[in-house]
């Protein structure tokens, strides 16, 4: 029984992929943009510059330079 998942394991480990190159990864990623309507790419990038502000804030907050009036 063991000697069969051995066996197979083997045989699995010979059949993997190569990752895929650096290139071809970022020819995916953008694809995945270029699909996207332009409605959903305003909604996408307002969510993202909505993420940095709001960081943003609390990293002024948690740093200090800003104090919220008490």
């Amino acid at each position: 029984m063991f000697d069969n998942l051995r066996q197979q394991s083997m045989d699995n480990a010979s059949h993997e992929e190569t990752p895929a190159a650096p290139s071809a990864i970022q020819s995916r990623g953008l694809s995945l943009l270029r699909d996207l309507t332009p409605q959903q790419r305003f909604i996408l990038a307002l969510l993202f510059f909505l993420n940095v502000t709001v960081l943003g804030c609390a990293a002024l907050f948690v740093f200090g330079r800003v104090a919220l009036p008490f």
